[in-house]
């Protein structure tokens, strides 16, 4: 006790404070370049590690072999977004994204994605390469599985899926709808939207301006002519009583396939009233962009055909398109389309939602931080034990 008192008592004298200081500086000046030597002779790639990586956060894997373009060009490496790859800065929990195979084992993910057009080349993993029975192995599509059989191949357990399908444990929609008074949240700060007021939240889109702009035409953009629903055929007959303008590489209605630029593209979806919104695939859920971003975010009803009408009604906004199955042959819609082209109140009727709505969606699938935010979230509050016993019954529900 005697010492512990004569030591504070000399620690606290300001003289020996100084010294102390003194002493401090001569031990940096002494060992700081040793273990700056030390710290380099790591290697670059080390210190990248330690400094780009926080071991505390969940890692989230692609575990792909990059041969598909998709997951190469347009998510690991961002060219399709400018460079923009996938980061959790405004997402309200904080995760790590990796495309690199060597960190399965060296960095334990907790949640491993399996990309669905991977699945043309053998993974060489099977279930008993899992680490912990917490990791979450992922498997994540937004394409129709009917077209790619090879998805579903797989002998994989799944714990969560992340497709198109509203039942999936993580939705990658293409779009969505919201009540205009609801916020614009962080996770959506990628989304568009050409006829927002950033003032009032309302929409812009005047109906009668529209409605006088607009040619009395659907306008068509398709590349792929060969798909196993009959959209083809359909589009044929309908142009016979209703005037299609058709682009892209498939030339059906056309002498010659008309091929737009990108400017091109965007000015030609604002100039009609209809858009010709066929799927190539009658799957449950499957509601692309071609309803959503071609259609709905340049201002035109899209005329829809897919898996059935409560699914359209279920995920796209309430009076918002048309159904062609309603009617019973094509005169009868083209009589319908004639009604809508000429009347005013009846155009209106087709665009009420927008006083109510709003639309969130993306020019691409592949700005994605609202999809992987999503997922970083569901790894920390999702803890509970799941798999899905018939992953392929599950997937493949198509016509």
């Amino acid at each position: 006790m005697i010492f512990l008192t004569s030591f504070l008592s000399w620690f606290y004298s300001w003289k020996n404070k100084i010294l102390i200081v003194i002493i401090i500086v001569i031990l940096y000046f002494c060992f700081y370049p040793s273990l700056l030597f030390y710290y380099h002779s790591l290697g670059p790639s080390l210190i990248f590690y330690y400094k780009h990586f926080n071991q505390s956060l969940p890692l989230i894997l692609l575990y792909t072999h990059n041969r598909s373009h998709k997951t190469r060009n347009n998510i690991c490496r961002g060219t399709r977004n400018g460079g923009h790859v996938v980061n959790f800065e405004r997402c309200p929990k904080k995760c790590q994204f990796s495309c690199q195979l060597q960190d399965f084992k060296q960095r334990s993910p907790l949640a491993v994605l399996f990309f669905g057009e991977d699945f043309y080349w053998p993974f060489q993993l099977t279930d008993q390469d899992r680490l912990s029975y917490k990791q979450r192995w992922i498997f994540w599509s937004w394409e129709a599985p009917i077209n790619h059989p090879e998805y579903s191949r797989s002998r994989l357990t799944f714990n969560w899926t992340m497709t198109y399908r509203q039942d999936s444990d993580i939705i990658h929609d293409y779009g969505r709808y919201i009540a205009r008074n609801l916020s614009y949240t962080i996770r959506d700060y990628q989304a568009v939207d050409f006829y927002l007021s950033n003032e009032t939240n309302q929409s812009t889109f005047d109906v009668g301006k529209e409605f006088s702009a607009r040619e009395n035409k659907i306008l068509w953009i398709v590349s792929n002519c060969k798909t196993r629903t009959n959209r083809h055929q359909i589009a044929t007959e309908l142009n016979k009583y209703f005037p299609i303008d058709q682009y892209g590489g498939c030339s059906l209605l056309n002498k010659k396939a008309k091929i737009l630029s990108t400017n091109e593209f965007e000015q030609t979806l604002f100039k009609y009233k209809f858009y010709l919104a066929f799927e190539n695939s009658n799957c449950q859920d499957y509601i692309t962009g071609k309803a959503f971003y071609n259609a709905l975010a340049h201002g035109s009803i899209p005329i829809v055909l897919g898996a059935n009408e409560n699914n359209y009604k279920n995920i796209l906004p309430p009076n918002s398109f048309i159904y062609i199955q309603r009617y019973k042959n094509m005169s009868d819609l083209a009589n319908q389309l004639r009604n809508i082209s000429q009347n005013l109140y009846v155009f209106k009727f087709y665009h009420q939602w927008r006083i109510h709505y709003r639309l969130i969606v993306w020019p691409s699938n592949y700005f994605i931080d609202d999809l992987f935010c999503n997922l970083c979230i569901k790894l920390y509050e999702d803890e509970k034990p799941k798999s899905y016993n018939n992953f392929s019954r599950w997937l493949n529900q198509c016509k």
